[in-house]
């Protein structure tokens, strides 16, 4: 029996459509349904008229409840029997109709009601339609496409996003609900869910080295390693793992490295390898180099679209890709099962923040992990970041340091070494969590695997953040965030019909991988905190990539796409997408509904006649036609006067900011709003002096009575060893020991 089973889940969506919200409206209440809620989602009795030929929500939707209502009455009854209402819409029709958190937690006070609201900064506020949020905030801006100008960016950025943010706020709160006995509230946004992905690719530092600010002030210099093989067929390649650069080398006839991978691409040698590999990939088909990469164990992926995925054998292995009825859709990649039949003994802290006396022992490297560890961090849990005696491999790209390690204390430990033996078992049992995202296999050789924690602290909650599963064919698979942009069709998603695939460069799916297993890890801890055993969690990358198009699924073995971007990198539809003006400046613009088409007509009388927004389903031969009529009309006159006129026809038509990659950063991290509500972070660092980033992105508690903020360091390697072996019972003497074997190190 599930420590969710028997919790009632409400989501409320009046005012706001599956096309605008994406993942934001569907991610939460999936998690919670896989994890044994009953979820009951409150629509209007009319569907919003831009989702009726919309596919996705077969998918999205197929395991809540759906009752159509605009009974206020019953709305109302449905939400304050809830545990947790996730809340959609515009004030007037949540606020305004006294469905908001405070009047609805008067009524129910364990309610945990966790908010959607319209998306706001010191200059714009939009409503539900994460391409405007977008738009708005430079987004479309921020990757080169295959023609000039701002493109749809098809990342599902703000939209993934913002699910991850209200999923992680509302686990959080049921575990405080079980302590205490009372609910909360949380907030968030599109706006928030796309700074909540962009971690890696935001900084700004008083002192940092040259090539670190300058990946942050330009963009990525790195090659993405994805090649055109002899068949034409497109393979990525990854070969940071140890021994892969060389390996590769050797396979495709390259000098060797003198200096290995990380000083290589710090140099920027990398690049002109790259290049010169282009015409070595050409010789042979795309499967013969897959045969000879995997052979000496370096990693590739063949680059797919999205959703052909779900025909390998390995995702119904692990119950990734599950039949329900003629269709194949992708379930929720995170699993959760008790770790063992002992009762935990700790008695839980309650404090003012959610996870205050939480303790962690992160083992985890690169992205992902880390990610998963910081976000209980800022949710206040004391993270010991354990890597080895010279750090982690990550610590040469350290825009990734910043993104992932704030606020945790770093224990820099020989974890292979016999005598380091005494400080991984005490360290186990300390921790309430344990994360890892070794492959398959490591964390045994390693000891610090399931087993050994269920027996040294049987009510931990034990996290494995893998690159494939724990099991299937592919399990030991390496895998890292451009590999997953291959195989799950993220390049071939944003790179648009008919064209060569784009990698998206800010690591995306690595981020989305950090917020799946947190919110997992999350899930974890409500359970304990419900049923005083520990927990194992289990998620995947290649879950956490998947997730992003999970709209798509098979039908009959066809796969059902839904809509798609254009060759032309505009958007889905002529009633959802991005349009220029005569003077080159861009705009977007979303209808609705047939009303909102009807008044465009007027502007544009040359529009047909039937309301065809989207470019699938019945209507994609109307919408094209519509779109080239659109597209003609708009080139007449200046965006800004079009966007004058469509808002005076009160449409919904946002301008297209387009700064450069610095210009970017600066809207982020100079805005005043960001800066009153934490989304920016600013503190002191040894290295870099005076840095500023992406700041915690959880709210939850009114505006008057949020808990403090977190604690805001970057961690040097080993800084806290010390402090971490005192923390765990060491004497001074055996400290000193430790530190004279090497065993560890004291930064």
């Amino acid at each position: 029996m599930s420590a969710f089973d028997g919790l009632r889940v409400v989501e409320l969506v009046h005012g706001v459509s599956d096309t605008g919200l994406g993942l934001a409206g569907a991610f939460p209440g999936m998690l919670l349904a896989s994890l044994g809620a009953h979820v009951t989602r409150i629509v209007p009795p009319r569907a919003p008229e831009i989702d009726a030929d919309l596919t996705w929500t077969r998918a999205w939707h197929r395991t809540k409840d759906v009752v159509a209502t605009d009974d206020l009455d019953e709305i109302r009854e449905l939400m304050t029997a809830a545990d947790v209402a996730f809340v959609y819409g515009p004030p007037q029709l949540v606020e305004g109709r006294g469905l908001g958190a405070d009047a609805l937690t008067a009524v129910n006070p364990r309610l945990i009601h966790v908010r959607c609201a319209p998306s706001r900064t010191a200059q714009w506020t939009t409503g539900g339609y994460a391409l405007l949020v977008e738009a708005r905030a430079g987004f479309c801006s921020q990757l080169a496409g295959h023609r000039d100008g701002p493109t749809f960016v098809d990342a599902r950025a703000s939209a993934a996003g913002t699910g991850f943010l209200m999923a992680a706020s509302a686990l959080a709160l049921l575990r405080r609900r079980t302590l205490t006995g009372t609910g909360g509230q949380a907030e968030t946004s599109l706006y928030d869910g796309l700074l909540a992905t962009l971690g890696c690719m935001i900084g700004r530092s008083e002192r940092a080295a040259r090539e670190v600010e300058q990946y942050w002030e330009k963009g990525s210099w790195f090659p993405n390693f994805l090649y055109r093989c002899g068949d034409g067929e497109l393979i990525q390649v990854w070969f940071g793992g140890k021994g892969m650069y060389a390996k590769l080398l050797e396979v495709l006839g390259d000098e060797p490295s003198e200096k290995g991978y990380y000083a290589d691409q710090s140099a920027g040698l990398l690049n002109a390898r790259a290049e010169r590999w282009r015409s070595t990939f050409a010789t042979e088909p795309r499967d013969v180099w897959v045969e000879r990469l995997r052979a000496v164990g370096v990693a590739c992926e063949p680059v797919l679209g999205p959703g052909q995925a779900l025909s390998d054998p390995h995702l119904a292995a692990i119950g990734l890709a599950v039949q329900d009825g003629a269709d194949v859709v992708l379930d929720v990649p995170v699993t959760l099962t008790p770790l063992s039949d002992a009762d935990s003994d700790r008695a839980p802290v309650i404090g003012r923040r959610l996870l205050e006396g939480v303790k962690v022992a992160d083992f985890s490297a690169f992205v992902a992990g880390p990610l998963a560890a910081q976000v209980l961090a800022d949710l206040g849990a004391d993270v010991i970041k354990v890597e080895p005696l010279e750090g982690e491999a990550m610590r040469g790209a350290a825009y990734a340091v910043a993104a992932c390690q704030r606020g945790k204390r770093s224990l820099a430990l020989d974890i292979t070494a016999p005598d380091a033996r005494p400080i991984v078992d005490r360290l186990l049992g300390w921790a309430d969590v344990v994360l890892h995202n070794f492959r398959v296999g490591v964390s045994e050789r390693l000891g610090i695997d399931e087993a050994t924690v269920a027996r040294l602290n049987p009510g931990a909650v034990y996290c494995h953040a893998s690159a494939f599963g724990p099991t299937g064919p592919r399990a030991k698979y390496p895998g890292n965030d451009a590999l997953m942009q291959a195989l799950t069709g993220f390049e071939r998603a944003i790179g648009g019909e008919g064209n060569d695939p784009i990698a998206a460069t800010w690591i995306p799916l690595d981020m989305a991988g950090g917020w799946v297993a947190a919110c997992g890890i999350l899930a974890g801890l409500a359970a304990r905190a419900e049923t005083g055993r520990g927990q194992q969690v289990a998620s995947s990358l290649l879950g956490s990539a998947l997730l992003l198009h999970s709209g798509v699924y098979a039908h009959d073995g066809e796969l059902v796409t839904g809509p798609a971007l254009d060759g032309a990198q505009t958007g889905y539809g002529p009633g959802h997408r991005i349009y220029a003006g005569a003077d080159g400046e861009w705009f977007a613009l979303v209808l609705p509904d047939a009303e909102a088409w009807d008044r465009l007509r007027a502007e544009v009388p040359d529009l047909p006649l039937s309301y065809a927004p989207l470019r699938s389903g019945a209507s994609a031969e109307v919408a094209a036609r519509a779109e080239q009529v659109l597209e003609a009309a708009f080139a007449t006159a200046p965006a800004a006067e079009w966007m004058e006129r469509l808002h005076a026809i009160h449409l919904l038509a946002e301008p297209l900011a387009t700064p450069d990659r610095d210009g970017f950063r600066r809207g982020i991290l100079d805005d005043p709003v960001n800066r009153e509500l934490g989304r920016v972070a600013a503190y002191q660092t040894k290295d870099w002096g005076h840095f500023e980033q992406i700041g915690p992105l959880l709210r939850t508690g009114s505006a008057d009575d949020r808990p403090a903020g977190p604690s805001l360091h970057l961690p040097g390697i080993g800084e806290h060893t010390t402090d971490t072996l005192t923390t765990l019972g060491f004497t001074a003497d055996e400290i000193a020991a430790f530190l004279d074997a090497k065993v560890a190190r004291q930064g």
